[in-house]
């Protein structure tokens, strides 16, 4: 699913290049869209008893993103087994396609008592729908 965001200046450092944890932050926009899209939010999840932590990140820096780019953000999930689910992210710049940064962020499911939670057991509907992201 593609997520579309414009640089912002308070993003940059004094050379108006990104810093290196925004696109952190990105990975995160686009994983709440991606969720919303599917008509789960995180919100919706919550008030259901579900959380989601991130157990793991990365990103590996291509090139370097500046103000005021635009960024396509293209996140699937590239593994999901209804205990861990992890989403792959590309950024690319939205005119010249130059892959910018790519990375992946890894999260399980909890309960409201932090207790794991198998998604395909507990929540079968909702583990069809992540099923139905993966690549």
């Amino acid at each position: 699913m593609r997520y579309v965001h414009k640089v912002q200046y308070y993003e940059t450092d004094q050379m108006k290049i990104v810093h290196h944890s925004n696109y952190i932050r990105w990975f995160e926009e686009t994983r709440v869209y991606m969720m919303e899209q599917m008509g789960l939010g995180y919100g919706k999840m919550e008030e259901m008893g579900i959380i989601s932590p991130v157990m793991a990140i990365n990103a590996e820096y291509k090139s370097m993103c500046r103000f005021p780019d635009i960024v396509n953000i293209d996140g699937v999930v590239s593994e999901f087994n209804g205990v861990k689910m992890v989403v792959s992210y590309t950024v690319r710049d939205s005119v010249t396609g130059e892959v910018r940064c790519k990375g992946e962020s890894t999260h399980c499911f909890l309960d409201s008592n932090g207790k794991l939670i198998r998604m395909d057991r507990a929540y079968p509907e909702i583990y069809q729908m992540l099923k139905g992201l993966m690549e």
